[in-house]
């Protein structure tokens, strides 16, 4: 008991030096490095991300069941956190468009009339 650390003592005095990159931040770095690609008879520089994924669209496009799976997974993923984040396509009930309808027909006859001379 009285070896082991006191009251605001670390076990770990230096800890992580300064500077040092987590496993996350490396990995994020390797996927975001650039790359020349031939795109349509052109050089290019694109993340390897992005030729990451030009590579399996194009195995998808070519007949590769795993690679149409993984693809199309991926897309429907993308698209249903599309679709959580954007608001309803028209949050009023029937009631509300009415009330919003006899408004603008109030507001339409309260606008001055002006004539061309």
């Amino acid at each position: 008991m009285h070896t082991r650390f006191g009251k605001g003592t670390s076990g770990n005095p230096k800890g992580r030096p300064k500077g040092s990159k987590n496993l996350g931040t490396i990995i994020l770095e390797a996927a975001n490095a650039q790359v020349t690609a031939t795109i349509d008879g052109k050089p290019r520089k694109i993340s390897k991300v992005v030729a990451t994924a030009m590579q399996l669209a194009t195995k998808a496009a070519g007949g590769d069941q795993q690679s149409m799976g993984k693809l199309l997974d991926w897309i429907d993923e993308i698209e249903a956190r599309a679709a959580a984040a954007r608001p309803a396509q028209f949050p009023f009930q029937p009631e509300d468009l009415e009330v919003l309808r006899e408004i603008y027909a109030r507001m339409k006859l309260c606008q001055p009339k002006t004539g061309s001379k």
